[in-house]
């Protein structure tokens, strides 16, 4: 019974991201979607302090934990014991918090909620319900003195729980449960929501420039609180029972500003639309680095850490004050000046969904709304989601304000190191300043994310040298959130497994040009259940079974128009499949039979489709190379089965760079087999970048002997940008497998295609080029052409083939 043992611990070592140097910096917090994007790429193990625990715990070896704010916790299973007549009475105990809690709120038993009635002292029973007279609780807030009596006299054998056994400081609860046949006849799941610590406020402490009954040390004046800066501020001092401090930083009180914290927390309960600004509900752990535990806290309320000779403290999100106007004449010349005015395009995002615990379902996450803004998706030519989770905010309305402000933040993307006069020494981190450049591009506003007083020396006076991110006050307008809606309504709720009045019915459709194709029109009525979330239709031709069409369609679109793939008067079988969330995949239903009508067009449409398809994506596969960053060999090496494998590699890289222009040059030859393939590649990049100009060119040679997909691929890529705009060009030649039949391909992308004979320069013959969507040469000698509709130049001869019919016109 490890919880009941010596309070064992100490303080972890202080990590040096957050150490002061005689230096101010901002750290956690900062640029919050950049930083986790590196951290992917590092492939770093995501380790984050959260407000829910699903799994219970269990042995000796389980690291100390303090539950604060509201939390949902399945606790750590510590002691169970049997006694009475045919062992019919069971008693569990379950460790919720390794520090004094405020009080228990809800237990869950088998996934239902149980009726509690509170009886005083912390008993509770069960009065309705099936558990009624069968199942009762004791909860201890962890300031008892004794130990429980119904465990003392029920120990089987007599001992296992003695008066010894008080628990002082932890947090737990017994389960009391009795043996029924019917209704109590194996032992439930027990999932419980805790208000955690009371906590300490220097604001209400007289003692220490604030005003109330506060004490530093005195559990009995601390205060239940959803404040993360408060949070934040017993966790720098440290949680001790009985003098040993087991979590936290045991930093000294000289250390936390108590008048910049005493900001930062008003922000905090600064009452909105949805109850006080930020609130947080977290379980921090002994066994994550201090980094970890903060910043679960600071990603809960927008918050970035200051780290400074004068101490550490937070800043919230919020819009600040500019505190000083620079120009351009307050620089000091002899100093560069690096100012970048774009982010790498990888770490821009477009969209920001995730989830966050919603109580009200027993704590399971769910999503909060998504924030993505149409007209950036068009400027970036793609869509580039982010994935952020809040697992300490257990309020809907606040993780959409947080995701908001996250997203909007990730947009703003200028930034710059500066020197700057002494006289501007007053600026601190974090602090807002408008710089007046002349510079266009460089005039705005800008937060202060590090400060560096130059020393004294030859080189003249205590210069101030900053790093500058682009801000402004739009980043922290409210979204207008709705009140968080419980995705089901209470009782059992009721699954749609089916598409209401589903049907599928065979259409023509016409082109841009006046062509008629062949379509399927493929609708079903609205659907009330909220766990569907897309419908994906497939489709096959019923003679060609292995050749399979998907489309996937958002639920609440009704109706989807299929045209690829469909060719006239043929028998094609369709079927369906519900994607939902939060519950199982039901099965996707039966194929259905149902023939196309006559477009009154040739095949010739259904090939180009699917060709166009196949090159597009082979194309997108190319384009994504040029954003994967990482080295060549770990990109290989991560499409390759788990298999023993072999691997070499070999690169030249040369690069030079003054000012904001950068040139590039990077090669990279990589040779990989195992039992089964082998593959060898080279890679040849070139980059430049000019101010917001950027060109990229990319050679690529593969060869692969697994007998799937392409076996030898030459291509060749090019990409330039000016400001938002990106264009593309490019080909590749590859001889790809097909079922067992070796085909070789030659793509091109490219606005303009053009064949010219070397030998006919000097001559009147026209080269032949493809642009705009048509293709165009000056002499055609072609020996049979298969076609629907011939139509004159000038418009006054139309042959439509098709129909059979020859129009002329005057």
């Amino acid at each position: 019974m490890g919880f009941l043992g010596p309070l064992i611990g100490a303080v972890g070592t202080f990590i040096s991201s957050l150490g002061v140097f005689g230096k101010l910096a901002l750290g956690i917090g900062l640029q919050l979607i950049s930083s986790k994007i590196q951290k992917n790429r590092a492939k770093k193990a995501q380790q984050q302090a959260g407000g829910v625990q699903f799994e219970r715990q269990y042995g000796e070896n389980v690291s100390r934990q303090v539950a604060l704010g509201r939390v949902g916790i399945a606790g750590h299973d510590v002691y169970v014991n049997t006694y009475g007549s045919a062992n019919n009475y069971l008693q569990q105990v379950y460790a919720l918090s390794d520090f004094p809690c405020d009080g228990l709120v809800k237990i869950w038993a088998g996934g239902k909620e149980v009726p509690l009635s509170d009886q005083g002292g912390g008993f509770y029973t069960v009065t309705s319900g099936d558990y009624a007279g069968r199942m009762s609780f004791q909860f201890y807030d962890g300031t008892q003195t004794s130990a429980d009596a119904k465990l003392i006299s029920g120990s089987n054998p007599g001992g296992r729980w003695t008066e010894n056994h008080i628990g002082t400081g932890i947090c737990y609860l017994v389960a009391y449960l009795t043996y029924n046949q019917e209704k109590l006849a194996q032992f439930p799941d027990f999932f419980f929501e805790l208000r955690g610590a009371r906590l300490y406020d220097p604001r209400r402490d007289s003692t220490a420039g604030g005003s109330g009954p506060h004490r530093w040390g005195d559990y009995s004046t601390y205060e239940f609180t959803e404040n993360p800066v408060i949070m934040e501020y017993n966790y720098r001092r440290g949680f001790a029972v009985n003098g040993d401090v087991f979590l936290g930083m045991e930093m000294s009180p000289l250390d936390l500003p108590v008048d910049r914290y005493a900001i930062a927390a008003n922000i905090c309960d600064e009452i909105t639309s949805y109850g006080p600004r930020y609130r947080c509900g977290v379980i921090l752990d002994a066994d994550l680095e201090h980094r970890d535990n903060i910043e679960g806290l600071m990603q809960s309320c927008g918050g970035i850490i200051v780290d400074n000779v004068d101490g550490s403290w937070p800043l919230i999100g919020t819009e600040q004050p500019i505190v000083e106007v620079i120009t351009d004449d307050d620089l000091v010349t002899a100093e560069p000046v690096r100012f970048r005015r774009f982010k790498s395009m990888s770490d821009i995002v477009n969209s920001v969904q995730g989830t966050y615990p919603e109580p009200s379902n027993l704590w399971s996450p769910v999503g909060y709304d998504t924030q993505t803004d149409a007209t950036q998706v068009a400027l970036d030519r793609r869509s580039r989601d982010f994935k952020l989770d809040f697992p300490a905010v257990p309020y809907k309305a606040q993780a959409n304000q947080l995701a908001a402000i996250y997203y909007k933040e990730n947009r703003f993307e200028r930034s710059a190191e500066i020197v700057l006069r002494p006289r501007f020494q007053t600026i601190n981190g974090g602090d807002w300043i408008f710089w007046d450049s002349r510079n266009e591009k460089r005039r705005g506003i800008y937060m202060v994310s590090s400060r560096l007083i130059k020393p004294l020396g030859s080189d003249g006076p205590r210069n101030v040298a900053l790093k500058l991110v682009e801000r402004d006050g739009s980043i922290y307008d409210s979204v207008g959130v709705l009140p968080p809606v419980v995705p089901f309504p209470p009782g059992e709720p009721v699954y749609v497994n089916e598409l209401p009045d589903y049907a599928v019915i065979p259409v023509i459709a016409t082109g841009a040009d006046g062509r008629t194709y062949p379509a399927f029109r493929v609708s079903w009525s609205t659907i009330v259940d909220p766990t569907v979330v897309t419908v994906e239709v497939r489709w096959r031709i019923k003679t060609e079974p292995t050749n399979i069409f998907t489309r996937s369609v958002a639920a609440d679109a009704n109706i989807a128009f299929v045209q690829e793939g469909i060719v006239s008067l043929t028998e094609y079988e369709f079927r369906y499949r519900l994607i939902v969330e939060g519950r199982a995949q039901p099965p996707a239903t039966g194929w259905a039979t149902v023939t196309s009508l006559d477009g009154g067009n040739a095949d010739l449409e259904v090939g180009l489709n699917n060709l166009k398809q196949e090159v597009k994506d082979r194309f997108a596969e190319l384009q994504q190379g040029l954003d994967d960053t990482r080295p060549l060999l770990e990109q290989i090496l991560t499409n390759q089965p788990t298999l023993a494998l072999v691997a070499d590699e070999a690169r030249r890289r040369l690069a030079v760079e003054v000012g904001n222009n950068r040139a590039a040059f990077d090669e990279q030859v990589v040779v990989v087999a195992t039992e089964l393939n082998a593959l060898a590649e080279q890679i040849t990049d070139v980059t430049v970048a000019v101010d917001d100009r950027f060109a990229q060119g990319r050679i690529r040679f593969t060869a692969a002997a697994d007998q799937t997909g392409a076996l030898a691929r030459f291509s060749v890529q090019l990409r330039v940008t000016e400001g938002d705009a990106w264009n593309d060009s490019g080909f590749y030649l590859q001889i790809v497998d097909v079922g067992g039949d070796i085909q070789s391909e030659f793509a091109v992308m490219a606005d303009r295609f053009v064949v010219l004979n070397p030998g006919d320069l000097d001559n009147n013959f026209l080269p032949m080029v493809f642009e705009d969507g048509e293709l165009k040469l000056q002499i055609a000698n072609i020996g049979l052409v298969r076609s629907g509709r011939l139509l004159s130049q000038n418009g006054k001869v139309d042959f439509d083939l098709n129909a059979g019919r020859l129009v002329f016109k005057s």
